[in-house]
């Protein structure tokens, strides 16, 4: 052993920032330079000290960064311990020297490296990308604690997501691209989708919980994704899940809220024979920030295996199990202002509110029986994991396979349309109610729990209760051989097969009800009356207009294979081109359930006279796609401490199951999107910059359109053919303002344009031309900026930290009629280190409590969206005051 005392260098903290240059030099040298820096000792064994050492480490970062950037491509492993660096090596081919060119190193798991966009899986700098990246470590994670995937991607450049739907199934835009859900971009974990497709009510967020297993996340965006994964125009999300070290370890978090949420995460692992194995889980009981029915909750399960192979042989085997209620909302009134803002709706709370009362917890659907909506959204998958990693002559092949099962009963209350007053529904109901019911002179509401009457100025809101059962079997398959090639330079190859083959089921049965427009309001009944004042007959049956509107099954499947084949092309030393393709051929077949309408039979109410009920007589559907998507980009070293990169890509999407709901409006072409890049990354003296300039082009895309049929009360789906184009910039930086406060932030400014969108519609009663050209995707805003202020308090164990978040002006529709105002959102958290590995969180979440309204009517508003004095939105959750406990060993 050897052991090198370093010179004084005034840094005391235990991971200390300091600037990096290490080239051309052996590990020890490196691991020699590294340690003087940072006042530490340093040990480990000669002979792995003096291997030689193939690229470079440059910038300004933490300690432990360079560290893991530093070993980990020379399979050390370089710890950090009291005064201490520790090295020691991670296979038996450690010692040896490493050929100048040779293969690549597994991909290492430290934090702080972003291997995802390239093809090679190897690390590197942030000055040796080409695309534009992000990343959240794993101490990000712990100090944020997201409870859904919309919360880690609302930290991002160029995302907007809308966390107001929940835990699940929420929204989000990337780089303006008018795609909704997550059919923009392809969420990994460990290298592998999550699930292949966003399917209609099988969203990915859904199977997606972040807690102590989550290790860090990667997001590429744009760029090289579209070559690496499927459906990833906007850009590539990698969960990388947590495996256990060389010796054991373990973690457990216990956290509370001010609403009564309880939760507990932990794990624990260590080395088992010759496997390193890390158990983890969660559980959780929520109430919910907003007022429900019923309490939610659930839990969630891992273990992961790892074993080395051999020299670079590497195996992982991963098992997960998901079983939980999750809140998810829809839309709700509120009242737009003469100034352009939104007020709350007397009696409904935005920011706390929602529909789901006692009157709603159960509902029974004509075609579907009893189902209880006050579960919300209940997900259970399990899956499994196998990732092998083999020495292949000069390179490295990579074995991936993901295996799920998940089954989803998913309830829904979408609003439909404004509320109107008690009065205004009577009235309306009147023809409808003296066409039927022989005698009737008037209409009234009244309360369906008791009959009594409902003042005239009351608002009332018409409620679309949804049940949707959803079934998934997925295998995904991957093969990844990474090779280098000397020809006129240094080739980075890639070559890559990728399939999967999944079966969809999917059940979807709708209700109609009449509420009270307020906080878990009651069910109201229209009443038909006589002369006299007697009841004649009802519009409604107990509150509902209909327990079935509308019905649709699917069964489908999808097999779909991808080749891909992707460069990096090192041509001279400062410069490197990177170039990709990807080939894609998927085939689909299913059939879809024809509805029938059925009368009940009841005479003292309409609302059984239109039920929707399945019929038994199914429609085969076939379909073959295929594309084509390949991406260039031409980087720059330009300066020691500056990177420069353009790059076009041309992305494609194929169509999916979903198509088959609606055969005749069906969207099966292959989707195109054209994208530009032009980036900068720069960093020294505590400062890093990445900036990234965008464009994209749509050159066809159907836009969805959900609306209500005026006759039977049933959900229609339209699709409406536009261009889409969209410029943007985006910026992420860090700046040490002193030794102990950190300023980060992320810019995103765009300028989204729907192009050649017109659309039929009628005024004064003749068909005429809509042309929305022009105007601006809705939810999409012009602006997005965040900054984080992390401050150590000096001589104490107190970290504080402060984020802003600011959304600009966005319109719920496409038409531009309804503006959603900017919002600025406040946390403020503590964190104290307890001693003993506890710590103690504190943070507050929308500390002024802002009602930051997000979306709007999902039904009937999306390509022009009602302006009356009331307006149907959705805006995110009110203040919430969170506290947690984490001890680790």
């Amino acid at each position: 052993m050897i052991a090198v005392a370093p010179a004084p260098v005034a840094m005391a903290a235990d991971d200390p920032t300091i600037a990096v240059d290490l080239r051309g030099i052996s590990v020890g040298a490196g691991l020699d330079q590294l340690a003087r820096q940072a006042d530490r000792a340093l040990v480990g064994r000669a002979s792995e000290l003096r291997q030689a050492r193939a690229g470079g480490v440059r910038g300004r970062m933490r300690l432990s960064r360079a560290l893991a950037l530093w070993c980990a491509p020379a399979h050390l492993s370089c710890r950090l311990v009291a005064n201490g660096i520790v090295v020691r090596a991670t296979s038996p081919r450690a010692a040896a020297v490493r050929p100048a060119i040779g293969p690549a190193a597994p991909a290492p798991h430290p934090a702080d490296i972003i291997v995802t966009g390239r093809g090679t899986g190897t690390a590197g700098t942030a000055l040796e990308r080409s695309y534009s990246a992000s990343h959240v470590d794993a101490a990000e994670l712990a100090r944020r604690d997201p409870g859904a995937l919309a919360d880690v991607l609302a930290t991002l450049p160029g995302v907007w997501a809308d966390r107001s739907a929940g835990t699940a199934a929420n929204t989000i835009r990337v780089r303006g691209i008018p795609l909704d859900g997550y059919q923009a971009i392809a969420v990994q974990e460990d290298g592998l989708p999550v699930q292949h497709d966003s399917l209609p009510w099988t969203d990915v967020d859904q199977f997606v919980r972040p807690n102590l297993s989550l290790d860090g996340v990667d997001y590429v965006r744009g760029g090289p994704a579209a070559i690496f994964a499927s459906n990833a125009p906007g850009g590539i999300l990698n969960l990388r899940t947590r495996g256990a070290g060389d010796r054991a370890a373990a973690a457990l978090r216990t956290s509370t809220d001010d609403r009564g949420r309880a939760r507990i995460d932990a794990y624990a692992g260590g080395p088992v024979g010759g496997w390193r194995v890390l158990a983890s889980g969660m559980a959780v009981r929520d109430p919910s920030v907003r007022r429900i029915a019923a309490t939610l909750g659930g839990w969630q399960a891992r273990v992961r295996a790892d074993r080395e192979l051999g020299g670079r042989g590497h195996w992982m085997l991963g098992v997960r199990w998901l079983d939980d209620d999750t809140l998810n909302i829809s839309s709700f009134p509120m009242v737009a202002r003469r100034d352009g803002r939104l007020a709350p709706l007397p009696g409904f709370d935005p920011r706390r509110d929602s529909w789901f009362g006692p009157a709603l917890a159960t509902v029974r659907f004509a075609a579907l029986g009893a189902r209880p909506l006050a579960r919300n959204d209940r997900n259970r998958l399990a899956a499994a994991t196998s990732i092998l990693t083999l020495p292949l002559a000069a390179g490295t092949l990579t074995l991936r396979a993901r295996h799920r099962r998940s089954v989803t009963e998913r309830y829904a209350l979408s609003s439909s349309g404004p509320p109107v007053t008690a009065r205004a529904a009577a009235t309306a109901a009147l023809p409808r109610l003296a066409h039927a019911f022989a005698g009737t002179a008037d209409a009234a509401a009244r309360r369906s729990d008791g009959g009594s009457a409902v003042p005239p100025a009351t608002w009332v809101e018409t409620l679309n209760p949804v049940a949707a059962d959803t079934r998934l079997r997925e295998t995904i398959a991957e093969a990844v051989y990474d090779a280098p090639l000397v020809l006129a330079g240094r080739h980075d190859l890639t070559f890559g097969v990728y399939a999967t083959r999944y079966h969809w089921t999917f059940r979807r049965a709708v209700a109609r009800a009449l509420v009270e427009a307020r906080g878990r309001g009651g069910l109201l009944d229209i009443v038909a009356l006589d002369r006299a004042g007697r009841q004649t007959g009802a519009l409604t049956d107990q509150g509902f207009l209909s327990c079935g509107t509308t019905f649709e099954q699917v069964a489908a499947d999808q097999r779909m294979g991808a080749l891909y084949l992707a460069d990096e092309w090192a041509l001279a030393p400062r410069w490197r081109i990177d170039w990709g393709v990807r080939r894609e051929r998927a085939r689909l077949a299913g059939c879809s359930e024809q509805p029938l309408t059925a009368d009940a039979g009841y005479a003292a109410t309409l609302a059984d006279d239109a039920l929707v009920l399945p019929s038994g007589r199914r429609e085969p559907h076939r379909l073959r796609r295929g594309g084509l998507a390949t991406t260039a980009a031409l980087h720059w070293q330009a300066e020691e401490r500056v990177s420069l990169f353009a790059r076009g890509t041309r992305a494609i999407r194929l169509p999916d199951p979903g198509a088959f709901r609606l055969a005749a409006d069906a969207e099966t072409r292959t989707l195109h999107v054209d994208q530009g890049e032009l980036g900068m990354i720069a960093g020294a003296h505590g400062v890093a910059l990445d900036a990234t300039l965008f464009a994209s082009r749509f050159r066809q895309i159907a836009l969805e359109d959900l609306s209500i049929d005026p006759a039977t009360g049933g959900l229609r789906i339209g699709r409406h053919d536009a261009a889409a184009r969209t410029l943007g910039v985006e910026l992420a930086g860090q700046l040490d303002l002193a030794r102990d406060v950190t300023l980060r932030t992320t810019v995103t400014a765009q300028d989204p344009r729907l192009v050649d969108y017109r659309l039929s519609t009628v005024i004064s009663g003749r068909s005429a031309l809509l042309d929305l050209s022009g105007r601006r995707p809705r939810r999409v805003p012009r602006l997005m900026a965040q900054a984080n202020v992390a401050v150590a308090l000096p001589a104490t164990p107190i970290h504080l930290d402060a984020d802003v978040a600011r959304t600009g002006r966005r319109f719920a529709d496409d038409g531009n009629r309804l503006a959603l105002p900017g919002v600025t959102l406040v946390d403020l958290g503590a964190t104290w280190a307890l001693g003993g590995g506890v710590t103690l969180r504190l943070r507050t979440t929308n500390l002024f409590d802002a009602i930051a309204v997000m979306q709007g009517d999902a039904i009937g508003g999306e390509i022009q969206a009602a302006t009356s004095p009331i307006v149907v939105v959705r805006a995110q959750q009110g203040r919430l005051v969170e506290a947690g406990l984490t001890w680790r060993y």
